[in-house]
């Protein structure tokens, strides 16, 4: 059953008169259709095909039409069983006047309607209705609730009304009874679900095509060859359902499930198929569990491979959903296999570094990064992701293919096979190249590009910061002007380079000196800024400044070579305090800068404090 079969409910809209007239006439015409195939001669199988259409219309309609829509069944069913009863030859077979036969047949068809009712209740209580197409236990509760279960609770009073009527034996009359009953039942019910839910114009318009067609054609000749044929013919009669629910659709497959029925149930009428002779009561009921067992292996196989079918569909959307969702996920994603090729790449990576898949797929993924990145890769990174099975915001440089780097962070998560062996990862990348850009830009606003250190945009901004603290909370700090000795002379004897060295240098053993809260910053030149906060007392700092002068003084050699030139370095150091000689940054920076040429005249290489005017 498709899943449209939910449809079918016991909450249900009222339905007009004409559409409950059209369901009752379905239901008189498959009454007279079992009459005319089946043999009628008191003690036989009579395959009863009508109840699968009264117990789904049932199920369309609010319980409070249930009676109108009863009667109109039992008048319609009626009215063909007596008519049937009244014939000549039914009158001679039953031995009996037609008015006897016909209040009989009045009995057996109020016992068919309490099947379909029955059918009908416990069908809408089966919860996987609407799995039935799609499980075979699912079909199984169906044909059970709806075809098995009915029979057999209606079949000792249909038994009884057999046995009176045409004196015949009422076990044996019971056991025909459930036996006819259930093969028109697991005959019609599944079809007639799947009309009910699909609707009748549009199911015959899917089923008419020449292979469904030839399919259920050649099912029915296969039936009739082997009948007429065979002296053991139910195997070769299963073997076109089976083909059919194999190749087909569901629907088709019902089709022909009660084609193969109808064409067997003729086929006994006419003798064509006989059961053999026998002298016990049950001879004739399990004759026809062969027809029974010809349709049930064809039908549940027709469900299975549905159901196979619809999970290979949704599997396939999903895979096709998943591959969409990779593909159009706004961040780069990769995947690569335990050995670092690579095996899955979305659009956006290939668009980010200008590839096309067929360049990427199955190459390592180190081929696309900067030497340091894929050394970084192979040796560090790749290792210990698959140990942990995991890494986080690794910073990898990729070459773009035209050559330009491109920074990204990236984040990964492995899957491991039952042995713990990395099958492939899934990794993130987020293009920081132009946020790295711009940190970069940002950063050298602030910073001198030469030594790294912070530049007089910094040294503004962290000094007003120390003087509005200070001014709050109290305290000294103090600012250090220095100017390198004799920096000029190196710089045209040696070169630019060397001086750049000389700098950096210089740079190192200032930070080297200093404490971690102060600052050291570069002005430009060979002109630098100490800032000396967290002071206590003024007598801290003399022996501060004298570590600041003896690290920085010493010789530094101006390359690696051997006979590269050694020059002497040392500084001249001007020092104002906080408040004492000014409490702005202007006026600080002043006192500093004068109380370092102070040191200039007096010798150089010297540290001189503001002295206070006098």
């Amino acid at each position: 059953m498709p899943n449209e079969a939910a449809a079918i409910n016991p909450v249900c809209a009222p339905r007009p008169v004409g559409w409950m007239l059209q369901w009752a006439l379905l239901c008189a015409l498959a009454a007279a259709v079992s009459l005319v195939l089946s043999d009628a001669r008191p003690g036989q199988v009579l395959v009863w095909f009508a109840n699968a259409f009264g117990a789904v219309a049932l199920m369309q309609l609010p319980r409070r039409q249930w009676p109108a829509y009863l009667a109109l069944v039992l008048l319609g069913m009626w009215a063909v069983h007596a008519a049937f009863a009244l014939t000549p030859a039914a009158r001679l077979l039953a031995g009996e006047s037609g008015l006897y036969a016909a209040g009989a047949s009045l009995v057996k068809v109020g016992a068919h309607v309490f099947e379909m009712v029955l059918a009908a209740l416990w069908l809408t209580r089966l919860p996987s209705l609407s799995q039935a197409g799609e499980s075979a236990t699912a079909q199984a509760q169906v044909l059970l609730r709806g075809a098995l279960l009915p029979a057999a609770v209606s079949a000792p009073l249909g038994g009884a009304v057999l046995a009176m009527a045409w004196d015949t034996e009422w076990q044996a009359a019971t056991l025909n009874w459930v036996v006819g009953s259930t093969i028109g039942s697991v005959a019609m019910l599944p079809l007639v679900l799947m009309l009910a839910t699909r609707g009748l114009a549009a199911s015959v318009q899917r089923w008419v095509s020449p292979s469904h067609i030839g399919m259920a054609i050649l099912s029915v000749a296969v039936v009739l060859w082997a009948a007429t044929s065979l002296p053991k013919p139910f195997v070769i009669m299963l073997a076109p359902m089976v083909w059919v629910a194999a190749r087909s659709s569901l629907f088709n497959s019902m089709v022909v499930n009660a084609a193969i029925a109808l064409v067997m149930t003729a086929l006994i009428r006419v003798g064509v198929l006989l059961p053999p002779p026998s002298s016990t009561w049950w001879g004739d009921a399990l004759y026809f569990l062969s027809v029974l067992a010809t349709l049930l292996p064809g039908l549940f196989l027709a469900v299975m491979s549905e159901g196979q079918r619809r999970a290979t569909r949704v599997l396939a959307q999903s895979e096709a959903r998943a591959r969409s969702l990779y593909q159009a996920t706004p961040a780069m994603l990769h995947s690569i296999d335990g050995g670092g090729r690579i095996v899955q790449v979305n659009r956006l990576w290939l668009d980010t570094l200008g590839y096309q898949e067929s360049e990427v797929l199955g190459r390592h993924i180190a081929d696309f990064m900067t030497p340091d990145s894929a050394r970084y890769a192979r040796e560090v990174v790749i290792p210990q992701a698959i140990h942990d099975g995991r890494c986080n915001n690794i910073d990898y440089q990729f070459r773009k293919r035209d050559g330009t780097a491109c920074d990204v962070l990236l984040s990964a998560v492995w899957e491991f096979d039952a042995e713990h062996q990395p099958l492939r990862s899934l990794a993130v990348l987020q293009d920081v190249t132009e946020k790295k850009r711009l940190q970069a830009r940002s950063h050298f606003a602030e910073h001198d590009a030469l030594t790294g250190l912070p530049n007089r945009v910094l040294l503004h901004d962290r000094l007003r910061m120390l003087c509005a603290h200070h001014a709050r909370h109290g305290g000294l700090f103090a600012v250090g002007f220095m100017d390198l000795d004799h920096f000029k002379d190196i710089n045209d004897q040696y070169g630019h380079d060397a001086g750049d060295a000389l700098l950096r240098e210089v740079a190192r053993r200032l930070q080297t000196a200093l404490r971690a809260e102060d600052t050291v910053c570069r002005l430009g030149g060979d002109e630098f800024v100490l800032l000396l906060g967290g002071v206590t007392h003024a007598e801290e700092l003399p022996p501060l400044m004298d570590k600041v002068m003896d690290t920085l003084a010493g010789p530094l050699r101006l390359g690696t070579a051997a006979d590269a030139p050694e020059v002497q370095v040392s500084g001249s150091l001007g020092v104002a305090v906080y408040p004492a000689d000014g409490a702005d940054l202007q006026t600080l920076l002043t006192h500093a800068d004068q109380a370092m040429y102070t040191a200039k005249r007096s010798g150089r290489n010297r540290c001189e404090f503001c002295r206070p005017a006098t």
